[in-house]
């Protein structure tokens, strides 16, 4: 039987600064990246989306549109990981969750200075800061297995290799 794995993320951008979260616990322990999670059966994934992203951070948001699409072959079926581009609602933002160890407001320029959980999260990142979209070069290899996948951003097509961009 093949599945789909289907993963969301919210890219938050607001006055030249993005919504990071570093991870509390896991393989990911201490890594940064973008509120993210699974799509739970029943739900689509615009409401995980944002549900991921209150949980992760305690922000309220609506969804602006698509800011990228990754796809992977897996053993056991494809992964798909959508990025979606999201409004906050409010100031105010207490969350309570055991995922998350904190959650900071980054500049460009912060971004060199922190470890990812992916590449992909990494460049999503950037993508989101960088108007002029002048990319940073990236920190690791993207793909960990040595299968290619493919990342889709701002209309672009880019072809990740185990040892990178292709």
């Amino acid at each position: 039987m093949t599945t789909c794995d289907l993963g969301v993320a919210a890219r938050v951008v607001n006055d030249g600064k993005i919504l990071l979260v570093c991870e509390a616990k896991g393989a990911f322990a201490g890594k940064w990246g973008l509120p993210k999670g699974y799509v739970e059966p029943g739900e689509t994934p615009e409401s995980a989306v944002t549900r991921e992203l209150k949980e992760e951070t305690g922000y309220g948001g609506h969804i602006l549109g698509l800011a990228g699409l990754r796809t992977a072959h897996r053993d056991n079926g494809c992964a798909i990981f959508l990025t979606y581009d999201v409004s906050v609602e409010n100031e105010d933002h207490p969350y309570d969750s055991n995922e998350i160890q904190e959650t900071r407001w980054c500049s460009l320029s912060d971004l060199i200075k922190l470890e990812f959980i992916s590449e992909t999260m990494y460049q999503l990142a950037i993508d989101g800061l960088d108007i002029n979209h002048s990319t940073l070069p990236g920190k690791t290899p993207l793909s960990k297995t040595g299968e290619m996948y493919k990342v889709y951003s701002c209309g672009h097509l880019l072809n990740f290799s185990p040892g990178g961009l292709s």
